[in-house]
């Protein structure tokens, strides 16, 4: 299981940091993929800090977690609360205003059923 979590940890990060460097250096990308299309410097700074920033920050924290196994549990905690409180709010986020294509209920699906395999590695690990 440790492997498990490892290398859930490691390509988690590898794919937020590939999310967070395009959101960094590119913030109108956001706009392209989910179909808004204010690009206001307000919004652009938004999109750079939290989708760029942030992002950045959960990528670094997984990547550094799964490389030492003393840190699995936190990290596997972490991931469950972050990507769990995502997929409720894009789930909420859906009833409340419907969706233009799939990609929205299935990013759903991903980080909550994601988020539920975190917990259970944890358990597996404890």
């Amino acid at each position: 299981m440790e492997k498990i979590a490892k290398y859930f940890l490691i390509l988690s990060g590898a794919v937020l940091l590939t999310y967070a460097l395009t959101f960094l250096f590119s913030p109108t990308t956001l706009g392209e993929i989910v179909g808004f299309t204010h690009h206001s410097p307000n919004t652009l700074v938004e999109v750079t800090a939290f989708y760029g920033g942030l992002e950045f920050g959960m990528a670094v924290f997984f990547i550094w977690s799964g490389l030492d196994k003393d840190r699995f549990q936190l990290a596997l905690t972490a991931y469950t609360f972050i990507f769990l409180s995502a997929g409720i709010a894009r789930f909420i986020g859906i009833l409340l205003y419907g969706f233009e294509d799939p990609s929205q209920p299935i990013v759903t699906g991903v980080e909550i059923i994601f988020s539920l395999f975190a917990w259970w590695l944890k358990g597996k690990l404890e």
